[in-house]
């Protein structure tokens, strides 16, 4: 079936159906940096079609026959495997269940949705990044606290995981290919033999701090890609938390202290989460330093790929100067308002 497309992007849809799938398919492997920039296209993708002024009723219903074309498609098609298989195409069905669809598109749909309708309204950035990040790890959390025979099912589903992926997968490497594993993998492989379970349970009670570290991130990215145009110019955005969101941090850090297992992990999740925060925050004081003294954009590509090459170190330093840019404000770095014209890079017009 052909549809007549206007400027607005009709087909969302399939495409954050291919963009997941790729994403999925490469989380698994080496290159699940990709998938990463995969989740942002498809962010992207979906505020541009909210806010082209080509969209329309009848462009959101072309747009939702095909999510459910394609949701219908991959739920069916574990069915009809062995007919797919005898063509000679392989195709592992198990990562292509329609059940999948609805999970995928939520965990773009949600965030996305929040920074249209700030963007929208013209309110402060920091909003959506901090409902994006919060309304699905508080949901998170409460499915994991409330219901104990979910939380075991996903902790098994986890191991199961952990030893078909990872460990079978080595240890069939090693005897098939007759490769000698360095001796950091053989360490983790018996860690993950001996503490499987374990690994899988501290897993499933970081999943909200990890669902908001990537709605964050998806919120964040999204609006620093399409940045809005007013007048013919480019407007960054001011991202800055209020100061007083210190305190939740504070007081999620003392969690750690408490002999309670259940508030430890809430401790953890709390400080990766507000680490998130900080970090995007930090981002922001080192444009304006940038700014401050018109750094080239020679050095500031540097900085990237130092930031790639030594990225452990150097997102913990990012995330103290935004955490101390709370206390350590000069005029300077003062927001003059929630936004400002400029370039695509930052750079003031």
């Amino acid at each position: 079936m052909v549809f007549i497309m206007t400027g607005s992007v009709q087909l969302y849809s399939l495409l954050s159906f291919l963009s997941f799938y790729l994403i999925y398919i490469t989380s698994k492997s080496m290159f699940s940096f990709f998938g990463v920039i995969l989740f942002i296209a498809s962010g992207i993708a979906l505020l541009v079609y909210l806010e082209s002024s080509a969209r329309s009723k009848k462009t959101d219903v072309i747009s939702i026959l095909f999510y459910i074309i394609f949701t219908a498609f991959f739920l069916v098609l574990p069915f009809i495997n062995n007919a797919i298989s005898k063509s000679g195409i392989s195709v592992n069905t198990a990562n292509l269940q329609g059940f999948w669809m609805p999970v995928y598109t939520l965990i773009i749909f949600i965030p996305v949705y929040f920074l249209y309708k700030n963007r929208q309204h013209n309110k402060a950035f920091y909003i959506p990044v901090v409902l994006s990040a919060f309304v699905p790890s508080i949901i998170a959390g409460l499915v994991i606290s409330l219901f104990p025979e979910f939380r075991n099912f996903i902790i098994n589903a986890v191991s199961n995981i952990i030893q078909i992926g990872i460990i079978d997968a080595l240890e069939t490497l090693k005897s098939t290919q007759n490769i000698e594993l360095p001796e950091a993998t053989k360490d983790v492989l018996s860690y993950l033999s001996l503490h499987k379970m374990d690994v899988a349970k501290q897993f499933v009670y970081l999943m909200p701090s990890g669902l908001a570290s990537v709605f964050i991130l998806i919120t964040y990215m999204t609006d620093r890609m399409k940045p809005l145009i007013k007048e013919n110019a480019l407007i960054i955005r001011e991202y800055r938390i209020p100061d007083y969101f210190v305190w939740f941090l504070i007081a999620g850090g003392f969690l750690i202290l408490t002999p309670y297992e259940p508030l430890k992990y809430v401790s953890y999740n709390v400080l990766i989460i507000f680490g998130m925060l900080y970090f995007f925050q930090g981002i922001q004081v080192i444009n304006k330093i940038f700014e401050r003294f018109q750094v080239s954009v020679f050095f500031r590509m540097m900085l990237l790929l130092f930031i790639f090459l030594y990225f452990t170190f150097f997102v913990a330093v990012i995330t103290l100067i935004g955490l101390f840019s709370i206390w350590y404000k000069p005029k300077w770095l003062e927001k003059k308002g929630d936004d400002e014209k400029g370039n695509i890079d930052g750079s003031n017009s």
